[in-house]
């Protein structure tokens, strides 16, 4: 019997199979990240950004997604309420975010990063880097923040893809009646002969 891929979709009508040879199979949250199967990801970006990719993601709905928070979320209160597989656990302390990793059965594990539960146990930040990488064994991990700090830093060390936004996409500016006049009155410079 041929074995499953590990994303699997909670809709049983939609399979990927590696006998298909789809191999590796990309999560695609946004044009420029995408987050490779079974691995340990770092996304650093403006958190409305990161609301849009969630919130305009729509592949989000096909997998049992696990969103872990800290003592406080930025992005919770601001999803659409679409997400029917969408399991929310909260690690007030360190051990027990490293006990909720080892707990995951999921394809993809988003955590928001909440630098308040590293001020008093700063030692066990090798251990939380490590137990999301373990956990990249057996899903695609997430590790979300808005900005760098020196307790995110040290957990990238074992990251295998670290994504940094420093702002995010800008509207396109959109030409009024008066800019567009403005623009049909300039006249180009002839070349020079």
């Amino acid at each position: 019997m041929p074995k499953a891929h590990y994303l699997h979709s909670t809709n049983y009508g939609v399979f990927y199979s590696e006998i298909l040879g789809m191999g590796i199979m990309d999560f695609e949250l946004h044009p420029s990240v995408s987050l490779h199967e079974r691995s340990y990801n770092v996304l650093v970006a403006p958190r409305q950004h990161f609301i849009e990719m969630l919130n305009r993601n729509l592949n989000l709905q096909l997998f049992k997604v696990l969103f872990v928070t800290g003592n406080y979320s930025g992005i919770l209160s601001r999803l659409h309420r679409r997400f029917t597989e969408l399991e929310i656990r909260r690690g007030f302390t360190t051990f027990q975010l490293m006990t909720i990793l080892e707990e995951a059965h999921h394809s993809l594990i988003i955590i928001e990063h909440d630098p308040m539960l590293y001020e008093d146990a700063q030692e066990m930040i090798e251990y939380i880097s490590k137990a999301l990488k373990q956990a990249s064994h057996e899903a695609t991990v997430l590790l979300y923040s808005p900005e760098i700090d020196p307790f995110l830093e040290e957990m990238t060390n074992l990251a295998d893809r670290v994504f940094y936004f420093e702002e995010g996409p800008r509207d396109t500016p959109k030409l009024t009646a008066k800019t567009w006049q403005k623009m049909k009155d300039q006249r180009t410079l002839e070349a020079f002969t």
